[in-house]
């Protein structure tokens, strides 16, 4: 479980994720287990997050996705790191891993969906 109390929460972590080029395939292959993954987290770990599109979703169309924005809570940006590093969509080829960047942040506006 993820330390950090009321009077002193979690840092922030605004993670960019690019995929590869042309990892779409990969990426809707392997998103039902990384999904299940993200499931497994301590609820304080993922804050928001989803798919960069490379336009808006068209009706009955796939989305066109081309990384994942994300924002983290967790105490260390090497904790965030470790955690990403096992995630299918490293593992699987979908993220370019040299080009993830992952910036300290501090949430302003936070809305549910």
């Amino acid at each position: 479980m993820a330390s950090g109390s009321p009077s002193a929460p979690l840092p922030e972590w605004l993670v960019i994720a690019p995929d590869y080029d042309g990892a779409l395939e990969k990426r809707l292959a392997v998103r039902p287990e990384h999904i299940a993954g993200l499931k497994k987290d301590d609820e304080s770990f993922w804050l928001w997050g989803g798919a960069m599109l490379a336009e808006p979703i068209k009706d009955g169309e796939t989305p066109k996705m081309t990384g994942s924005a994300m924002l983290i809570g967790a105490a260390t940006k090497e904790e965030v790191l470790e955690r990403l590093k096992r995630d299918v969509y490293v593992k699987g080829g979908v993220w370019d891993w040299d080009k993830v960047q992952v910036i300290p942040f501090k949430s302003a506006l936070r809305k549910a969906l």
